[in-house]
């Protein structure tokens, strides 16, 4: 096992320029002790309805409920890492008392949900292996079912085979004052399909370190995010994509809004090889201002070894449309509704990407919160 760097990454490290590690800084870190039966029940009696046709499994404080799915596989090889960028995967590794391994045999198909819980300090861990040919369809929603200063350090690691697919929705919803961190480690094997959608909302902070290799020749990789801010949250991500076979292809886009005081970043790094030649790579990073104290920084970062490449970048930074806003109003919709209507907008390319229309409805219900107003809005323009 590696050796835990000394101190978390400060905004010092490059890589963590952005993040907002100060509750991390004080808390003390150790293994989540096992849920009470009692507790078990009281968190079963609170999820939502289960997804049709999809296997539910439930992680309370890092405990896998029941029995693991399948046997473990073999994690993949981060990918030009330094230190500071494992401090929170290797901490996982020490701390978990757990690991949910999800196995899809060659050829085989799998929709699964999982669902988790933090109750306290938490290290859940996900570990997928998709053989030759598999498909998985995995939905990861974290529910926000307690109100105190919970944190969470979850790991993903996934081993996506030859001409395999995998589909990943990631739903966090997690409670104003919690902190949460994870490290997402993708391995993408030849002519393999990999789609990541991601939704972050609440939490006083939250950081997503992601690292994905194309391995393999012709592999493809879709990754949309977006991440809405309120208050004084603070939600970053550092995506790092190393196309290191020929052909592979990578679209990537973010839709941030920050709103009040709250602070929206993606740092998207984009790492062409020379034994990539004819790869292609898109990027799309946007933020939206929504608050006269709030802050939004994006970042897209090429860095190309080969001639034989296309690559496009983009990253704005704005406001609200204000001659939008007017039409909108001289409608009759009121400000507040108006407003969210337009926020709804801006972010409805990434909410759109998610395939399964029940999470889809679930999740826009969820939004209502943060958007009041928008859906009948919506459906009254």
């Amino acid at each position: 096992m590696s050796a835990l760097p000394v101190s978390l990454p400060t905004p010092r490290d490059e890589n963590w320029k952005y993040a907002n590690l100060r509750g991390l800084a004080r808390a003390r870190f150790e293994p989540s002790a096992p849920p009470s039966s009692e507790t078990q029940a009281r968190v079963t009696a609170a999820l939502p309805a289960p997804l049709d046709g999809f296997e539910r499994i439930v992680l309370i404080d890092g405990f896998v409920l029941g029995t693991p799915v399948t046997t473990s596989p073999s994690s993949p090889t981060m990918v030009n890492t330094i230190e500071t960028d494992r401090y929170f995967f290797e901490l996982n590794r020490r701390l978990r008392t757990d690991t949910l391994r999800l196995d899809v045999a060659r050829h085989q198909k799998r929709a699964i949900e999982v669902i988790v819980v933090s109750l306290g300090t938490s290290h859940p861990a996900v570990e997928i292996a998709l053989a030759e040919g598999a498909e998985l369809s995995l939905v990861e929603r974290h529910l926000p079912l307690s109100t105190d200063a919970v944190i969470t350090n979850l790991v993903i690691s996934a081993v996506v085979g030859s001409h395999a697919r995998l589909e990943l929705s990631r739903i966090t919803q997690a409670s104003s004052k919690a902190q949460h961190v994870e490290t997402i480690e993708l391995h993408l094997g030849e002519g393999s399909t990999t789609k990541v959608v991601q939704l972050t909302t609440g939490a006083a902070a939250s950081r997503t370190t992601a690292f994905v290799e194309h391995a393999g020749r012709e592999s493809a990789l879709e990754w949309h995010a977006a991440a809405l801010g309120e208050g004084t949250q603070s939600h970053d991500a550092y995506v790092r994509i190393a196309h290191s076979a020929p052909g592979a292809k990578t679209l990537q886009q973010f839709r941030g809004i920050a709103s009040g005081r709250s602070r929206v970043s993606f740092n998207g790094h984009m790492r062409v090889d020379a034994t990539s030649p004819n790869a292609q790579s898109d990027q799309s990073l946007k933020c939206l201002l929504a608050g006269p104290e709030a802050e939004a920084d994006v970042r897209p970062q090429l860095e190309i070894y080969t001639d034989a490449v296309k690559a496009s970048h983009g990253a704005t930074v704005g406001k609200l449309d204000p001659d939008m806003l007017f039409y909108l109003l001289s409608r009759g919709i009121p400000e507040e509704s108006a407003s969210s209507l337009l926020k709804w907008a801006f972010v409805s390319d990434v909410l759109s990407r998610l395939s399964n229309p029940a999470l889809r409805a679930a999740v826009e219900h969820s939004l209502e919160r943060v958007l009041p107003g928008a859906i009948a809005a919506r459906s009254g323009t």
